[in-house]
């Protein structure tokens, strides 16, 4: 449990309880504009992989599609930078490894069934607990840098506006989260994760991630951004792509916004 704000870098670090290739510098500061601007910045910098950026507050954070997210003291919000070895097309695959890890935190450290709402929003009572966004550089098929980042809302209060779709983890708990060991517990399991997918593939974390897919059978409308599909969620397919029957065929979309019809 933990009473008030991270103290400093140190204070993350020591729960941690082994050395993380993916967490090889470690740097808080109470307030940035975002987290990814503060990591990409660094990418093009040419850092090595195994860098995290945590801020208390964000006063530009921001999610896929470039949405607001709303980063207020109290919740965990994060950015790593990766230099996978995987093709570029490959990389949206990383999204749902990542929300894998935070799926599996949920349900065993907390024992709080979660549902992971594709590509990467982590739903628990059908409420938004956590979103992923996932930012590259590519250059002649090889990726060059992937800043992947992390908001989660754990001990922060949600404005009025969001109270119907959001949720805090300390709401469901009753309780004050250890936001440290939170996120020491995501890098462990995620890094362990993050080596094998580059080693052996998605096809490994298949069947996890459509056993955990939000709306699974139910009709859903999905926004590509260009047209809306209209139809019975049928889970992903081996590329994590979604499966949707329409009235007329079967539509796999790579990218979107997903909703309950």
């Amino acid at each position: 449990m933990e009473n008030s704000n991270f103290s400093d870098d140190c204070e993350i670090k020591l729960k941690t309880k082994k050395s993380l290739k993916i967490c090889k510098i470690l740097k808080y500061y109470k307030e940035l504009d975002s987290t990814q601007i503060a990591a990409k910045k660094l990418a093009n910098e040419n850092f090595e992989e195994g860098i995290i950026i945590v801020a208390e507050e964000q006063n530009k954070g921001y999610g896929r599609t470039e949405k607001i997210w709303n980063s207020n003291s109290g919740g965990l919000w994060f950015s790593m930078l990766l230099r996978p070895t995987i093709h570029p097309s490959e990389s949206s695959k990383l999204a749902l490894i990542l929300s894998i890890a935070l799926n599996r935190i949920l349900e065993k450290k907390y024992k709080i069934h979660s549902e992971i709402k594709w590509p990467n929003d982590i739903l628990i009572r059908e409420k938004k607990i956590a979103g992923i966004i996932i930012e590259m550089s590519t250059k002649r098929n090889i990726i060059n840098w992937i800043v992947a980042g992390i908001g989660i809302n754990i001990n922060n209060n949600l404005p009025e506006y969001l109270v119907d779709t959001a949720i805090s983890l300390n709401k469901i708990l009753n309780a004050k989260v250890d936001r440290s060991y939170f996120l020491s517990e995501f890098l462990i399991i995620f890094e362990d994760l993050y080596f094998d997918f580059q080693k052996n593939g998605f096809k490994q974390f298949f069947t996890e991630y459509n056993d955990k897919i939000a709306y699974k059978n139910k009709q859903i409308i999905v926004d590509d951004g260009y047209n809306t599909i209209i139809g019975k969620n049928l889970g992903i397919d081996i590329d994590g792509m979604l499966i949707v029957r329409t009235d007329n065929k079967l539509e796999r979309i790579t990218s979107g916004t997903v909703r309950l019809l």
